[in-house]
């Protein structure tokens, strides 16, 4: 997430109360959290004992669901407090402190049968979206991999306009995903891509080769 913009303090800040605001939130933008969460671990199909590694992983939500289903999982984030709940959580995953934009982190495998993330690429405009995940794509995920991200997204430029109108003055002007927009970006730098629409304002992206 970019440091002067997004600060990891911040995350920090909000650590304590993440899972009660995304668990009571009914609206914008967590509108059907654990909905979508629930999406990537269907979109991805995994199979017990796969390799995974959660970008962006808060305080282990998405990871939880990997881990319940057999796999191996690793997880990053950049927010010292975020991970120090998940690894409360999930004392058996291994999580490394890392930002999604430097190089790979010592400690994690090279390559990964999916590779996971939610509500974490917002943080990025669209040009860094698409370098970010082609690069992973490249070169960390295994022959037949995935790469399934989950976050707030419209399918639409004209339904992100909509929603900023009825936010007003609540509106934190983000980098929103807009499928209209991605899904050719990231077609055009040579990799498969599909959205499917969880809630008004937020979705799952699946990419790979």
């Amino acid at each position: 997430m970019t440091a002067d913009l997004f600060p990891a303090s911040d995350f920090d800040d909000w650590a304590p109360t993440y899972d009660q605001d995304t668990a009571l939130n009914s609206g914008f933008p967590f509108e059907n959290y654990r909905q979508v969460l629930q999406t990537v671990l269907n979109t991805a199909q995994p199979r017990v004992g796969q390799t995974v590694l959660d970008l962006g992983a808060g305080t282990g939500n998405l990871t939880a669901l990997f881990t319940a289903a057999g796999c191996q999982v690793w997880g990053t984030d950049y927010s010292s407090q975020m991970l120090a709940l998940a690894r409360m959580k999930l004392p058996q995953v291994t999580f490394v402190q890392a930002d999604i934009r430097d190089s790979w982190p010592s400690g994690l495998p090279e390559k990964f049968d999916r590779i996971v993330s939610g509500y974490a690429f917002h943080h990025f405009a669209t040009a860094e979206k698409v370098r970010l995940i082609r690069d992973l794509a490249v070169t960390h995920l295994a022959p037949g991999g995935r790469i399934v991200i989950a976050d707030i997204a419209f399918a639409s430029l004209a339904e992100q306009e909509a929603e900023r109108q009825r936010q007003g003055s609540e509106w934190n002007e983000e980098f929103y995903w807009v499928a209209e927009v991605e899904l050719p970006a990231l077609r055009a730098a040579g990799l498969q891509a599909a959205f499917e629409a969880v809630s008004p304002y937020s979705g799952v992206f699946l990419i790979n080769l």
